[in-house]
């Protein structure tokens, strides 16, 4: 059984890309979605996902930096991994079958600002 999902959210790492021994492109990344979280004080929490993408789909990614907001949506899968300190951890991954660019234009033509956290990020950060 398989999980779909479509995700819109915030690129919280530069992506990274890098060539298959096949050939073939591929390109990682992570990014930050704000959900709605009763539980908080401001009523919403952050889902972290791991992004994966490949061929067209991992070259248009590949074009994002850091703090861009994108799209994405494919098949979504539990990663575990052991942690430096020897702790099991789990995470969200998406192999992604696409991904749109969600920046902004200002009247003007000029981009949204590109960098500037959300409250999500700098909530992370403290």
């Amino acid at each position: 059984m398989t999980a779909q999902i479509s995700a819109y959210g915030r690129l919280v790492v530069d992506v990274q890309s890098r060539t298959t021994s096949s050939g073939n492109n591929m390109s990682f990344a992570r990014i930050a979605v704000s959900l709605p979280c009763q539980r908080s004080d401001n009523g919403e929490g952050t889902f972290w996902l791991a992004v994966t993408a490949f061929g067209k789909q991992a070259d248009a990614l590949a074009k994002h930096q850091k703090g861009d907001m994108v799209s994405v949506s494919g098949n979504m899968q539990l990663t575990q991994w052991t942690d430096g300190h020897g702790n099991e951890q789990n995470g969200y991954q998406v192999i992604a079958d696409s991904v749109v660019s969600a920046r902004t234009v200002r009247p003007g033509g000029r981009k949204g600002a590109i960098g500037q956290p959300t409250d999500a990020l700098r909530r992370a950060r403290e």
